[in-house]
């Protein structure tokens, strides 16, 4: 085989090579959280997604867990378009979740701010009867509620974001900002990869 040829080969070499995103996770929770309200607990939840540290948020009122418990989940992108495998099936929701979320990361709120935007999430995600019924400020979460929608028509994306989906009878769903679940090749792979791939073409090449 030719220099020429073997150069040709070597960008499906390398589609192949690179490792690619899981279509599942495995997460666990080790029962850490931000703080309590009304009974509940507020996220973060800590944990680790595939045996890597990571923080959790929380869009799924209607399921408990308990803490050093773990499952396999889908895991759908917040920036694609098929959202079959959540349990909203709905993507305006889940960005509007994610906006929310965006301002429960900001370091100067109080505890008691980022529960009213956890409650926002919580209250999205329920029926008008549940949400009537079950959640101690109804007009608080309406109003937040209402600015993420408005940001999202507005033209608010979460890119990078994953929605992950528990795939049996146990889990939470969570959204996770960032996609810390995408499998990266670590630099020294890919250096290590290009230098056998060099090799190897000097050798052919020499043959």
């Amino acid at each position: 085989m030719r220099l020429k040829q073997l150069l040709l080969l070597l960008p499906m070499f390398l589609v192949f090579a690179l490792p690619a995103k899981a279509d599942s996770d495995y997460v666990w929770v080790n029962g850490s959280y931000s703080s309590v309200d009304n009974g509940f607990a507020i996220g973060p939840y800590g944990g680790t997604l595939n045996g890597v540290a990571a923080q959790f948020f929380c869009v799924d009122f209607n399921d408990q867990i308990s803490g050093n418990s773990g499952w396999n989940a889908n895991v759908t992108s917040l920036g694609g378009s098929n959202f079959s495998a959540t349990d909203q099936h709905n993507q305006t929701f889940y960005l509007e979740a994610a906006w929310l979320i965006t301002q429960m990361m900001n370091p100067k709120n109080s505890q008691a701010m980022d529960a009213q935007f956890q409650w926002a999430i919580w209250f999205l995600s329920l029926t008008k009867a549940q949400q009537n019924s079950l959640f101690p400020d109804y007009n608080t979460d309406l109003y937040w509620d209402q600015q993420a929608l408005n940001a999202v028509k507005d033209g608010f994306t979460a890119a990078g974001w994953d929605i992950l989906t528990p795939t049996g009878g146990y889990g939470q769903e969570f959204l996770v900002p960032g996609g810390p679940g995408a499998a990266t090749p670590e630099p020294g792979t890919i250096v290590l990869l290009f230098a056998g791939l060099a090799a190897f073409l000097i050798f052919a090449h020499r043959k």
